[in-house]
């Protein structure tokens, strides 16, 4: 099974700052920024500003997170 976290390299040429991560909801697909820190804290809930869902990071469709 292909893990749900990819790393992408500091800096990307489409990622403005080169510290934000990228969580997909699992149910409406739907992208959005999150820091870091919070994706290093297994405990924090996740809102999808999409369809307001509420998860942790480890139950979401993809994390990209910035390396």
């Amino acid at each position: 099974m292909k893990s749900k976290i990819e790393t992408i390299a500091a800096g990307a040429s489409w990622e403005k700052t080169g510290n934000t991560s990228w969580v997909q909801c699992d149910p409406c697909k739907s992208w959005f920024p999150v820091g870091p820190s919070l994706l290093a804290r297994q405990e924090v809930k996740l809102h999808c500003p999409h369809c307001h869902r509420e998860f942790v990071a480890a139950d979401s469709a993809r994390v990209i997170k910035a390396g």
